[in-house]
């Protein structure tokens, strides 16, 4: 509340008045870049080239199908208007991008997107260099702007599109983050308006994307769910479909958050529940027990269990009408990516379930294999990581989670005998042949990439060069650009594939680890050799760590100590001092006040000394 800002002098105002009302919506595709995924920076000025896109093949994707399809995608839309008349005002869907269990997306024009809203509340001020900057670079004035039109069937949970659009909202200003810009109900019509991500299908390129493009890929992947989980959201189902990855530019944004749930850490364990810690800002995933500490009857139930997996088929097995209670336990998520303490019904989970998932993400592009899980229910999900991880592991797992495991398949080894390396290697024999540069990827289509076969050198750029300013400053992802690792080009390709592959094993174990509480952390992740960029070179202004570009939750980093959310409306506001010992303090909306890094954000950035950001700098 404001009357606890103890200053001289309060000077309260609404938040940038001179700006058109917003309604809290109104965006900026991103994915409407220029082939080569240039994006301007401050120095090269707003040129519109940079942003060109061929508006007349986005307008008209919906002819390139069937007429069959054609004419039920003009009848659902026109249902749509008709049932919700106000979309007509601003918007003008023109195709279908997907449909799913619980709705479905149109790609529409965004008619006044450039004279009607204020879009600064969704699309942050993610700096020049960082991978996520297509989020807050402007578009040209009279450029096409395009959106997603989510419609949410009206057999939809209320609770569930409650939650899906109170999370979205939370997770404005998180990099490679479906933004939203604004949600709105007719009768029993929800639609949720987000930004347009142009991307293709994962089953087109996932066998044949090269190394750079796949690295690109997860940091795109990681970075959302790391900027999620320090909001203490999960997003339970991560998958290639949820995830639109573009391989031309390589970038890739996380969307549909309808099964999105909150960490909320058990305040008082009751008998019987996890043998870890909850989730802490210090532990993310959680610590485990030590062995000594399980309880007796955990114990018990153990060592029974392993006495079963040895006795015959008859005696193994469960009830097919157990009277004991069901332990509960929020499962929600897609076969094939549930993390084991998903499938043990663990009641303490974390962002660690969301880590699994991207981990088999992974295993399909190294295997060229996809899906590779594909149980029928939990049971069998079981199995089939048992006859990878062992049947000591799962006991282990098991126990974590005060559960038991007893199985006597024949095919289910005893101990681990299949590393993920092995597993990899089996499935896909031609894992270490490197794959020729192909053009229509990422980073071939970038200007200062000449494709060159799979044993030529790339050579490296030089200040002659004349992209060698202009191309890395205008990447997209020139954060993370492979081609620029000193230490990569100093090998053959064929050495730097196997370096790649040494780390992409690495990785593997550390974000497949079916023990949650040791299980990578996203953050972790983005350190790793596999992703972390440029690794062999001193790290340019371009080219620092992901710690200099994430953006903290609000009321943290920097200048969180200025931020405050009104404990009877949930407003947030910020106070900004001045030397003259006045203050004002700004109501904000979701999305505004987000420091990014060791930098403070957008209100505090010019009144804050660099003594006071390195005094109050909190970052992790």
């Amino acid at each position: 509340m404001l009357d606890e800002y103890e200053v001289p002098e309060v000077v309260v105002q609404q938040q940038r008045p001179e700006k058109p009302p917003s309604r809290q919506q109104k965006h900026q595709p991103v994915q409407e870049q220029d082939p080569d995924g240039d994006l301007p920076n401050d120095d090269d000025g707003m040129e519109e080239d940079a942003y060109e896109l061929d508006e007349s093949d986005e307008e008209t994707t919906i002819e390139l199908k069937s007429p069959e399809e054609q004419q039920e995608i003009r009848e659902e839309i026109q249902d749509l208007e008709d049932k919700v008349p106000e979309l007509n005002e601003d918007y003008s869907i023109i195709d279908r991008l997907g449909t799913g269990t619980f709705s479905s997306v149109y790609k529409a024009i965004d008619l006044h997107y450039h004279d009607k809203w204020d879009n600064t509340t969704w699309h942050g001020s993610h700096p020049p260099a960082s991978s996520a900057y297509y989020q807050s670079a402007p578009r040209p004035q009279g450029q096409k702007v395009y959106v997603a039109v989510k419609r949410i069937y009206v057999t939809s949970n209320p609770e569930r599109i409650r939650n899906e659009i109170a999370v979205l909202l939370e997770c404005r200003g998180c990099r490679h983050t479906s933004q939203l810009i604004t949600s709105f109900r007719d009768k029993d019509q929800v639609v949720v308006v987000m930004p347009y991500q142009r991307n293709i299908d994962y089953r087109d390129y996932y066998r044949s994307l090269p190394m750079p493009a796949i690295k690109s890929y997860f940091r795109c992947l990681f970075r959302a769910l790391r900027d999620a989980h320090a909001r203490n959201i999960i997003h339970r189902d991560v998958k290639p479909a949820n995830f639109l990855f573009d391989p031309v530019t390589g970038i890739g944004t996380l969307c549909d958050f309808g099964l999105a749930s909150r960490i909320e850490p058990s305040q008082n364990k009751p008998q019987g529940s996890c043998l870890h810690t909850s989730p802490t800002k210090e532990h993310p995933h959680g610590v485990s027990f030590h062995r000594n500490q399980a309880p007796t009857g955990t114990k018990r139930k153990q060592e029974h269990a392993r006495a079963l997996s040895r006795e015959t088929s008859d005696k193994v097995g469960y009830l097919a009408k157990d009277p004991r209670p069901h332990s509960k336990a929020n499962r929600a998520g897609t076969r094939g990516f549930r993390a084991p303490e998903v499938l043990f019904k663990c009641g303490d989970q974390s962002g660690a379930i969301d880590v699994w998932a991207a981990g088999t993400i992974l295993l399909f592009f190294l295997t060229g294999k996809f899906p590779l899980f594909q149980s029928n229910d939990d049971m069998e999900a079981l199995l089939e990581l048992s006859t990878i991880l062992g049947r000591r592991e799962m006991e282990y797992v098991a126990t974590l989670h005060s559960r038991t495991f007893a199985t006597n398949v024949p095919s289910v080894p005893h101990e681990r005998k299949v590393s993920w390396q092995d597993f990899v290697e089996k499935l896909n024999p031609d894992i270490n042949t490197p794959k020729p540069p192909d053009p229509q990827y990422y980073p071939y289509t970038c200007p200062e990439m000449t494709p060159a076969s799979p044993c030529e050198e790339v050579p490296p750029l030089t200040s002659s060069s004349p992209n060698s300013r202009s191309s890395r400053s205008l990447s997209p992802l020139s954060d993370s650009f492979e081609p620029h690792n000193s230490l990569s080009l100093s090998l053959s390709p064929g050495e730097r594939h196997r370096h790649d592959l040494k780390n992409a094993y690495e990785f593997l174990d550390g974000v497949l680890d079916p023990r949650s509480t040791f299980r990578m952390t996203a953050r972790n992740a983005l350190h790793h050799p596999f992703l972390a960029p440029n690794e062999g070179e001193e790290p340019s202004d371009l080219d620092m760590d992901d710690d200099a570009y994430v953006p903290h939750p609000y009321g943290e980093g920097a200048c969180g100590h200025l931020h405050h959310i009104d404990d009877v409306t949930g407003e947030p506001s910020v106070r900004v001092d001045y030397e003259d010992g006045t203050c004002e303090v700004h109501i904000i909306e979701r999305g505004e006040g987000i420091a990014i890094g060791r930098r403070p954000c957008e209100f505090h950035e010019y009144v804050m000394d660099q003594e006071e950001v390195e005094t109050e700098d909190t970052m992790f």
